[in-house]
């Protein structure tokens, strides 16, 4: 095997075997010390596939032949390993860059409709204006936090920085950013078609823009493949207290809520999405064409049909 880096190190040889979008590169990221490195941006940016690494510094990525991977955190050194053609474990040890990271400018790849104060909406903890901590449910977005991730531009590129920070506006529909923890631009729709969010957990969430669902969201991707894709629209809308007390009876919510709205879509062999219930009956009509894989399926998975469980059915039933 060929030595990329010098920093690069072959752990391990593994198994090579074919995929229909090519290989799979796995191993993990470590400092000098040998600290593992989380949230380590690993990237295929010429086939605009990327992950981030978990706590233990571990990653999996999809790749092609001859592919190279772009390793970049903030603090380090950004890391580039050259003609990766084989499933291979791999260690890859980054060096401190001793500078932070240039916040650099969205222009040249994809603009923003405005700017506003981080302080000014419930993000990051804080409390929308004119509420108390305690009468304000639920949340206008999806995390409460700014998370990792990356985008897809109107150009087909991968944008990312070390530095770039990203939420998801559950009412607005679109895509938050914040380059200094300050400040929060709303990127423009039209300039991104999708984008993929790590939640602290390390759980991965990809979105899209799927205009024969809606034209002002992004959609979830629960699950994609060659025959069957599964998305999911959620709609927030924010629903005030309605609580009255006329001295003998009270009823209604004494707070403020956001609330959400889950609608699934399926698309099979490249058709229109139809929208479908999470219920056992309604997949059945969705796959009949594949009733027998369907069944085998749901005789070996029980549990509420959720997020997690409509993905695992459509990475079945794509297979």
């Amino acid at each position: 095997m060929k030595k990329t880096l010098s920093m690069l190190l072959l752990l391990t040889a593994a198994a090579k075997f074919a995929m229909a979008q090519g290989d799979v590169a796995s191993g993990s990221v470590r400092d000098a010390d040998g600290k593992p490195l989380h949230f380590v941006f690993v990237g295929d940016v010429a086939n605009r596939n990327a992950v981030f690494t978990d706590t233990l510094g571990n990653f999996s990525i999809q790749i092609k032949p001859g592919s190279k991977l772009v390793f970049e955190l903030d603090g380090y050194k950004d890391t580039v390993v050259n003609n990766i053609n084989t499933n291979t474990g791999l260690l890859v040890v980054l060096k401190p860059s001793g500078v932070a990271a240039d916040p650099g400018t969205l222009s040249t790849k994809v603009e923003v409709e405005r700017s506003t104060e981080i302080t000014s909406i419930t993000q990051g903890g804080e409390i929308a204006p004119g509420h108390q901590k305690g009468d304000l449910r639920g949340s206008q977005y999806k995390f409460e936090v700014f998370v990792h991730g990356y985008l897809i531009n109107g150009s087909d590129e991968l944008v990312y920085k070390p530095n770039y920070m990203l939420d998801y506006d559950k009412v607005g529909g679109g895509l938050l950013l914040t380059a200094d923890k300050k400040k929060i631009v709303n990127v423009i729709s039209d300039q991104v078609k999708s984008f993929t969010l790590y939640s602290m957990s390390d759980q991965r969430y990809d979105f899209t823009k799927v205009p024969a669902i809606d034209n002002s969201h992004f959609v979830q991707v629960v699950a994609a493949g060659p025959k069957y894709k599964i998305y999911k629209l959620t709609k927030t809308t924010f629903v005030k207290s309605d609580y009255v007390n006329n001295g003998v009876v009270s009823h209604g919510h004494d707070y403020d809520e956001y609330v959400d709205d889950d609608t699934y879509f399926i698309e099979a062999d490249g058709g229109q999405p139809q929208k479908f219930s999470p219920k056992k009956r309604a997949l059945k009509e969705v796959f009949a064409k594949d009733a027998d894989k369907l069944g085998k399926f749901m005789s070996e998975n029980s549990g509420s049909i959720n997020d997690e469980y409509l993905g695992k059915l459509g990475a079945f039933m794509n297979k």
